[in-house]
């Protein structure tokens, strides 16, 4: 049997409305940070309080990989997409066929296996265009 964990556990989080992206707010001049750091990058402040970006967003860019990394192969898709409050999540990008998403494209965050450690699946999030997520539900 295989266990799936992510790939950090301040990544994302389940609801009862889907999966969401988590990040922090500092509290002493309201920047909105993703990843969760334990500093703001904007004042350096600590004191910081978790908050949960939600799962839906605006593709700003998009692009076809062409070296492989750990987490991508040539032909994958990566790009930028915009999450309120205005937070951009560099993110792997499902497409269909070889057409990237048009910039302004509605997208929908996924959590899908990134890669097998033995028995255990690490999951990572991604993001879809809102129809085709819509689509497959």
């Amino acid at each position: 049997m295989t266990e799936a964990v992510p790939l950090r556990p301040d990544l994302f989080r389940e609801t009862p409305e889907g999966p969401t992206l988590l990040a922090v707010r500092c509290k002493s001049c309201g920047q909105v940070v993703f990843p969760v750091r334990d500093l703001c990058l904007a004042c350096r402040s600590g004191e910081l309080t978790m908050i949960e970006l939600g799962s839906d967003g605006e593709l700003l860019c998009a692009t076809t990989v062409h070296m492989p990394t750990q987490a991508t192969r040539p032909g994958d898709a990566v790009g930028y997409v915009i999450m309120p409050p205005g937070v951009r999540v560099f993110t792997q990008i499902d497409k269909r066929g070889d057409a990237l998403p048009e910039p302004g494209t509605r997208m929908k965050l996924r959590i899908a296996p990134l890669r097998t450690d033995g028995d255990t699946e690490v999951l990572a999030y991604r993001f879809a265009p809102a129809e085709e997520v819509t689509a497959d539900a």
